[in-house]
């Protein structure tokens, strides 16, 4: 017995990454929305060893995705765009499922793109989608935001925040290496733009993926991931888990020790 409760306790652990660790893209996958009065799909495309992919044209909200259920880590990258429009670059992280998920976005400038869209303001964003569905999202959930499917839970919006075209900017993002705690800082070299911290439990696992809404040529690169735990699909995440697991095995064992002295 004390090898199985010694087994279960390295099936929890085992997922947890103790050094930096470069990532890989080739097995990330795309998705683009097609919303009412939106763009074409995202393309995606890799380079440099599979550690670089750029998103080439304008289009819809579009993600790249790790396909890992994780949580407890750390995520360093950079971005850096070409230019040519002044839109939405980011990151999306504790990602449920095409409906449910936080995004940090980054817009270039101000701009009113009229009904449909709304108005989207020059600088940082935090978002929660939760939509009750894919085809319940439209234009002015990514655009405007504040609606009833995406609430903004940090900003730091100015005429003196956007990116700047053809300079790379990097990132860190913590999420639930303090529990309950989403940490996002970028940085322009040495200087910080925005660090800010929020806490908020609605995801508390998710996978990780680039974000793109109507910026061509935006290259994502030099990511390395510290840390994660993988959660398994539809479990209940760690580390809720790992202490409904401990009593109920527990009490096995304690089963398992009458049963023999009732046979001697």
């Amino acid at each position: 017995m004390k090898q199985i409760l010694a087994l279960s306790l390295l099936t929890i652990s085992s997922a947890s990454f103790a050094v930096s660790t470069p990532v890989d893209l080739s097995t990330w996958s795309a998705d683009t929305y097609d919303l009412t009065g939106g763009q074409s799909a995202g393309n995606w495309v890799l380079s440099n060893s599979n550690q670089t992919v750029t998103q080439t044209v304008n289009a819809d909200p579009s993600v790249y995705l790790n396909n890992l259920n994780q949580t407890s880590y750390s995520m360093d990258g950079s971005w850096q765009s070409a230019g040519g429009d002044d839109d939405f670059i980011g990151f999306v992280f504790g990602y449920q499922n095409d409906h449910q998920y936080y995004v940090m976005d980054w817009k270039a400038s101000g701009q009113n793109a009229g009904t449909e869209y709304g108005t989207a303001l020059e600088g940082f964003r935090i978002l929660k989608v939760d939509a009750s569905s894919r085809a319940s999202l439209v234009l002015k959930d990514f655009w405007e935001s504040g609606t009833s499917n995406s609430t903004v839970l940090a900003s730091n919006l100015s005429t003196s925040n956007g990116w700047v075209a053809n300079k790379s900017y990097d990132f860190h993002l913590d999420f639930l290496t303090t529990p309950g705690d989403i940490s996002i800082l970028v940085k322009d070299g040495s200087t910080t733009l925005w660090d800010v911290t929020i806490n908020d439990l609605t995801y508390s696992s998710g996978q990780f993926g680039f974000y793109n809404f109507s910026q061509a040529n935006v290259q994502y690169s030099g990511f390395e991931q510290t840390g994660g735990v993988i959660v398994p699909p539809n479990a209940v995440p760690i580390p809720a888990a790992a202490f409904m697991f401990a009593p109920a095995l527990l009490g096995f064992m304690g089963l398992r020790r009458k049963a023999k002295k009732l046979a001697a």
